[in-house]
């Protein structure tokens, strides 16, 4: 008898345990496909707030093409009717430097920059702009501001350079040479620098004298 009521009581704890069971394994499921459809729900809302790959693609631009962007232009350009040349002298002994704007001469029209330096021999590219191709050149001599006293035949002359760097006679005094002392004829014969006209004056009057 004792024996009867152990096993009805086993059996009920078993079923108790199994029913239990079910339950939980419910619950879960019924969990489980509210978060999966929220999910989904989720995904579908937020699809089109994605960002298509095509404009993913705008993060891998390099550093060097965004550098380089001013060089591609400048590769792209052509003198227009509008543009403007710039040319920019150095004159290495003085130090000094002459810039130069004029409008585009019709001969250069429709040409990049590397065929206008080739037609401009001495010349090198500097830079450019919407409006204005931008050259220069080195010479190695004083720039036109300044005189150079020095000799022309038996006298004292007074020269300076041009924007192009050559020697131009202003003016032969009437100083001979003859009159100055082997020192001074030498001196002469390398040219002498005067930076003003009054600093002409003074020198020349020291010849004189």
């Amino acid at each position: 008898m004792f024996e009867d009521k152990r096993r009805g009581k086993k059996r009920i704890s078993i079923l108790v345990i199994g029913l239990m069971l079910l339950i939980v394994f419910a619950i879960s499921y019924y969990i489980n496909m509210d978060i999966g459809d929220e999910a989904n729900s989720f995904n579908k809302t937020n699809e089109n707030l994605k960002i298509p790959d095509s404009l993913k693609k705008i993060s891998n631009v390099e550093t060097s093409d965004v550098i380089n962007g001013d060089k591609t232009a400048e590769e792209d350009f052509k003198l227009q009717e509008n543009h403007k040349i710039k040319y920019i002298t150095l004159f290495t002994i003085c130090k000094h430097k002459i810039e130069r704007e004029t409008d585009i001469p019709s001969i250069f029209i429709g040409l990049d920059k590397e065929e206008f330096i080739e037609k401009n021999p001495g010349w090198d590219f500097l830079e450019v702009d919407d409006r204005t191709l931008t050259v220069v050149r080195e010479i190695d001599t004083y720039c036109p501001r300044h005189f150079i006293i020095g000799l022309e035949g038996q006298y004292i002359a007074i020269y300076s350079y041009d924007e192009d760097g050559e020697r131009v006679l202003n003016e032969t005094t009437d100083i001979n040479i003859e009159t100055l002392t082997p020192e001074d004829q030498s001196i002469l014969e390398s040219g002498i620098v005067a930076d003003t006209e009054d600093d002409l004056e003074q020198k020349l009057e020291g010849f004189s004298n």
